[in-house]
């Protein structure tokens, strides 16, 4: 018995050490524009509440790199861009550069009830 528990716990350290790591390296993804936070670049924010954005859509330059942050109101949010690799979590910022067209924000962190309907749109032009 004493070494079953022993065996778990080892079990659980190693889980816990793995999960402390970190990783240094920058995340960039060309293809669509994604990076750091650029201090240089004009902010939008996106912000979410309960089940909803507060805009019905928010609109950026194509080609322009942006800072989108997300500020949560109310709850935990977090947003994808359709037809991109963009996500970013509750309370964070990211750098896009997008090519003209729209896009549907939609929350990626289930939030309640109306979590489905939790949609915006970005306008790039």
């Amino acid at each position: 018995m004493k070494k079953w528990i022993l065996f778990a716990a080892s079990l659980c350290l190693v889980a816990v050490i793995a999960a402390c790591g970190s990783n240094n390296a920058k995340t960039e993804n060309t293809s669509s524009g994604v990076s750091e936070p650029n201090t240089a670049a004009p902010e939008v924010v996106i912000k979410a509440k309960s089940w909803e954005f507060e805009e019905a859509e928010y609109k950026i330059k194509a080609g322009e790199a942006v800072n989108l942050t997300l500020e949560s109101t109310d709850g935990v949010h977090g947003i994808e861009i359709s037809k991109t690799d963009v996500k970013i979590g509750n309370n964070k910022t990211q750098t896009v550069t997008l090519e003209a067209g729209e896009y549907e924000i939609s929350c990626n962190v289930p939030c309640g009830n109306g979590h489905r309907n939790m949609k915006t749109k970005l306008i790039v032009s």
